[in-house]
Parts: structure tokens; C-alpha cells; sequence
């Protein structure tokens, strides 16, 4: 086609009206206005991932491609506002659906949470397309592309590619199947091999099976032959342990650890032995007063109660002492506390 110069930096310098990808064996409806670039990434995509995708889920190939937008001049979602889009420069495409060799529709908006084979043609479709495209929009990504598939080749100088939502390569079900090879019939049984009977061995004929047809059969027993030397040395009968040098041998079984043992010295303590129970403690000799209760030893700690000496007892207070306050106390009034 001729140059398309559009308003602002929308067009394109070498445009193409793209009406059939893959040498013209799928259909492009409605004819799709697209770069270069673009174009060749399209014919790749449909002939080396769509095509093997649509035999391994459905089992007959693409013939048509239901596009919804190639070249258009607008912003990014056809907002009013924004950055322009790829569409813009023939650099976008987006894919409504495709259209089988029986004339089955998988359309993106119906077959994305569809049948079981529509949504694993689909996801496949949109994972191999995140390998050859630097953006692509599913459903999921946002409420634009609810109805199809974006794919572009947007330019980013921090390289990264968008992919949305995050791509799942589903397996389908028509993998190849292994085949067993054809059945050969078993080989007949070989012949026992013959042993002669050993050097002395006694044959007894063997006595026919007694019973009629229809009842069971009776085995005569047969004597067991005699028990054939071994070629292996017999074994040497088990000897009694006898006491080696250096280990004399008791003089009769332990029958106690007092006997399998001899005495251990014990040590000697070091600490006096203790009278258990313990006595009973002193009583202070009747006629000696006992302390009065209230003066907590405590007080010796502040030195206001110095320990008392010739005490004949352990008493938990100290005897009754005044106490040193520049302070006197006020005077007690009779009938109060």
C-alpha cells in the first residue's frame, strides 16, 4: 500500500494489506493493515505455533483468523488521553478468534473459561505468543481485552516484555502414543536336562496311580533314598572353652555379685557423722523471761540493736530497746489508740 500519513505520528512508511499468513492458507477477516514487522511475527506465529496448537486440541488446522483491530490511529485503550498506541503504527493486532477446517469457532470472549480444549487451545496460543512479542494482553489482564488477544511489538528501552495475565502452557490431549510391538508367540519349553542318579543310590519303580476315572488319585508313597555323603568337609564338633593364659578358670558358677566381684574399700569421710533425728532444741532454765515480741532483729542491721551477748537461748527478736529520735513522741491520751 501506499505511505500513510496520519495525524500526529500515527502511519506508517511501507504499510501492507495482510488478507491470508501462512502462504495464504488461513484466512485474515477482515484484511488487517500492518507493518512490516509485524507481519512477518504474525506468519511466523500462525505457522510454527497456532497450526500444531489447533492439530494437537482439535486435530485439524486453522483457516481463519477473526482480527478486531490492525491499524488505528489512537491512544492506548482508545482513550481520550494518554500514550499512543501501537495500533498507531501498524505495530498491534488483536485476535477475536479463529475459525477451523469444519467451520468450528473458538471465539476468544466465549472459549478463554470454556470448553476444556477451547481454553487449552487458547492459553497456548497466548504463551507462544509472549515468546515472539514484546506485549501481549489476554483476558485478565484488564477490561479492555475481555473479548480478545492483543499482540504487539512495542519498542521499551528498559527491555522488558509484558505478558498479562502470566502465561500457562497447558498439555494437550492427543500426545503421541507409544505402541507395544506385535505379540510373538512364547517359545516351546525346552527339555529337562538328564541327571544321573549318585554312585549307590537305590531306584524303586514307581507304582501305578490307583482310582477310577472321576475319583481322586492316590500316590503310593515312595521310601526316601538314602542320605548321600557330602563333598564338603563336615564341621568340626564345638570344643568346650577352656581357660586361656591369663583368665584362670573359676573355681565354681557365680551365684552372687558378692562372689563374681571382690570387696571395694570404701572411702573414708570427711565430714562428721550426723545423729539423725536431729535433737530437740534447748528451752531457756525456767525463771528467765523471754523477750518481748514486736523489736524485730532488724534493727540490729541499722545499729540502733547491737547483739546482745549471754543470751542462753536463739531468740528471733531482740530484747526491747529505746529508740534513738531527737523527736519525742507526742503523749498519749487516755481512751485513744
Amino acid at each position: 500500500m501506499r505511505a500513510i500519513d496520519g495525524a500526529g505520528t500515527c502511519g506508517m512508511d511501507h504499510p501492507f494489506k495482510i488478507s491470508g499468513l501462512n502462504q495464504g492458507t488461513v484466512e485474515v477477516a477482515p484484511k488487517a493493515t500492518l507493518a512490516c514487522p509485524m507481519t512477518s511475527s504474525l506468519d511466523r506465529w500462525v505457522a510454527e505455533d497456532i497450526q500444531p496448537a489447533a492439530f494437537a486440541w482439535f486435530g485439524q488446522p486453522v483457516v481463519k483468523i477473526k482480527q478486531m483491530s490492525s491499524y488505528s490511529c489512537r491512544n492506548m485503550n482508545g482513550a481520550a488521553t494518554g500514550k499512543v498506541s501501537e495500533h498507531a503504527f501498524g505495530n498491534g493486532f488483536d485476535v477475536g478468534g479463529f475459525v477451523l477446517a469444519d467451520g468450528r469457532e473458538v471465539l476468544v470472549k466465549t472459549g478463554w473459561k470454556g470448553r476444556s480444549d477451547e481454553r487449552g487451545f487458547l492459553r497456548t496460543v497466548q504463551a507462544t505468543a509472549c515468546q515472539r512479542f514484546t506485549t501481549v494482553l489476554a483476558p485478565g489482564s484488564n477490561v479492555y481485552h475481555y473479548d480478545h488477544i492483543h499482540v504487539d511489538l512495542m519498542r521499551r528501552t528498559s527491555g522488558r516484555w509484558a505478558c498479562n495475565p502470566a502465561p500457562i502452557m497447558p498439555t494437550p490431549p492427543n500426545l503421541p502414543v507409544y505402541k507395544a510391538p506385535p505379540m510373538v508367540a512364547a517359545p516351546p519349553p525346552a527339555t529337562p536336562a538328564y541327571y544321573p542318579p549318585p554312585a549307590g543310590a537305590v531306584q524303586e519303580p514307581v507304582e501305578e496311580l490307583d482310582g477310577a476315572p472321576g475319583e481322586p488319585m492316590v500316590l503310593s508313597p515312595q521310601p526316601l533314598p538314602p542320605q548321600q555323603s557330602s563333598p564338603y568337609p563336615a564341621a568340626a564338633a564345638p570344643q568346650p572353652l577352656t581357660p586361656s593364659a591369663g583368665y584362670p578358670a573359676p573355681s565354681q558358677p557365680y551365684s552372687s555379685p558378692a562372689e563374681a566381684y571382690p570387696a571395694q574399700a570404701q572411702p573414708t569421710p570427711r565430714y562428721p557423722a550426723q545423729n539423725y533425728p536431729a535433737s530437740a532444741p534447748s528451752r531457756p532454765p525456767s525463771g528467765v523471761p523471754l523477750p518481748p515480741a514486736g523489736i524485730p532483729m532488724v534493727m540490729r542491721w541499722f545499729g540502733i540493736d547491737p547483739t546482745p551477748t549471754g543470751s542462753t537461748a536463739k531468740q528471733a527478736y531482740a530484747p526491747e530497746r529505746q529508740f534513738a529520735t531527737p523527736i519525742p513522741p507526742p503523749p498519749a491520751v487516755s481512751g485513744e489508740d
